[in-house]
């Protein structure tokens, strides 16, 4: 990777992954295979950079992809996108979650992984919520991006009253659960109860 007097980070015809930098955005505009985070132009594709001319005489930086690949630019997630995943590990202050599927998008075809932390999980005081009383393993949960993170990772929040779980399994039964409370769910067999972040059912 070189930078070059047009402010890129790398030289045309260079092969990009996604999440490499390619330059900020005041010197290029963003085409296929890539997108604007903050102020700069990233790749989201697997190519080799190409430079061309646009119509308003700025350069446009794509990706041009190896074969086989397809464009995922419009799957990038981008702060407010409403997103489904599922929990797949807990910490004391956060949950990691699997993210699959995104609103005006649909399901995603590369793995997206994000986190809910304890501060996120919902409105109040912060010092009185548990996660391992929010979430569970396996878990679905409804969220929403707030901010883009890392390269790796979005933050996402399970605070409005419409987000938080959606599915849970019983733990004494396998069986799916449904929420009584924004804080509970029951069995429908053994009656039993779970705490759980719950999304306000839709009518």
């Amino acid at each position: 990777m070189a930078s070059t007097k047009s402010g890129l980070l790398f030289v045309e015809g260079s092969k990009v992954v996604p999440g490499d930098k390619i330059c900020t955005a005041k010197d290029v505009l963003a085409g296929k295979g890539c997108y604007i985070r903050g102020a700069s132009v990233y790749a989201s594709a697997v190519g080799s950079l190409k430079l061309s001319v646009a119509d308003d005489s700025k350069k446009e930086a794509s990706v041009m992809l190896e074969e086989g690949r397809q464009y995922a630019s419009s799957q990038v997630l981008s702060i407010g996108h409403m997103v489904l995943g599922k929990v797949i590990r807990l910490l004391n202050n956060m949950a990691t979650v699997e993210i699959v599927a995104a609103n005006e998008i649909g399901p995603l075809r590369e793995r997206n992984s994000g986190i809910i932390r304890k501060e996120d999980v919902r409105v109040g005081a912060t010092e009185e919520v548990q996660i391992y009383d929010s979430f569970r393993p396996g878990d679905i949960v409804y969220a929403k991006v707030i901010s883009l993170g890392d390269s790796r990772r979005y933050f996402l929040s399970t605070a409005e009253n419409e987000l938080g779980v959606i599915k849970a399994v019983s733990a004494s039964s396998g069986e799916v659960m449904i929420p009584i409370s924004w804080k509970e769910m029951q069995c429908p067999k053994t009656k039993a109860k779970e705490a759980r972040k719950c999304a306000k059912p839709k009518e």
